[in-house]
């Protein structure tokens, strides 16, 4: 009598719609899980990021899915407990609270069965859309992925679709430095200025004897005006 006066009961209280809005919480909990292995996988670089989105999405959309599962099925045996106090105008006993309990327990997993494998995968996948979207937008607006990004170190491109980080983007540089080096190159030139100016120099050198033959021609004058006076 006691099992078939709280079966209807159970059903009715247990049987609730679900929404997209309602898994709201534990999809945000998956999300944050993957963003969190994400993160700790970029400390090992760009593949250490992509087996932390996947092998985060993976764990953190399953664990989050089977503990909403639980903490439905608690709040639909708490709902038949409440309905059959309220009908029975009285507690339970220990007996009727244990075929209300397994009654409701018993119609939220046939409710929910044919979810079984898909409920998960969905969190899966949208713990993976969660994290993949911002991440890629900020690999986007930083120019280089994320474990650069943690690193300090250059890069180029995004991890999803191909990027490089560290030592492989440290040879983007050279040819700055070998248009430096050709910079310099022509000051080198200047060498042979300096040694055009040493001819010049030395063209001086004829006007300075130029200016020191006029001693010569001073002696010949003195000479000679000084020879007709013994005379």
């Amino acid at each position: 009598m006691t099992s078939n006066s709280v079966k209807p009961e159970t059903v009715s209280a247990s049987a609730k719609p679900e929404s997209f809005r309602s898994h709201l919480p534990a999809i945000a909990a998956a999300t944050a899980g993957t963003v969190l292995a994400t993160v700790l996988g970029s400390l090992i670089g760009v593949a250490g990021t992509l087996v932390g989105i996947v092998v985060g999405s993976l764990l953190s959309g399953t664990i989050s899915w089977w503990a909403e599962r639980g903490l439905r099925r608690s709040a639909a045996v708490a709902a038949a407990r409440a309905e059959a106090i309220r009908a029975r105008g009285r507690p339970l006993h220990r007996d009727e609270d244990a075929e209300v309990a397994r009654a409701a327990a018993a119609s939220h997993d046939r409710s929910r069965r044919y979810r079984r494998w898909a409920g998960p995968a969905a969190f899966v996948v949208a713990a993976f859309i969660g994290c993949a979207v911002p991440l890629t937008l900020l690999e986007h607006a930083a120019g280089k992925p994320l474990s650069a990004v943690v690193h300090g170190e250059p890069g180029n491109g995004t991890t999803l679709l191909g990027g490089v980080s560290g030592g492989h983007a440290s040879h983007s540089p050279s040819p700055s430095a070998t248009a430096t080096g050709s910079a310099t190159a022509p000051a080198s030139s200047t060498a042979p200025s300096g040694a055009s100016s040493s001819p010049a120099a030395s063209a001086t050198t004829p006007g300075a004897t130029a200016s020191g033959s006029t001693t010569p021609s001073a002696t010949p004058t003195s000479t000679a005006s000084a020879s007709p006076s013994p005379g």
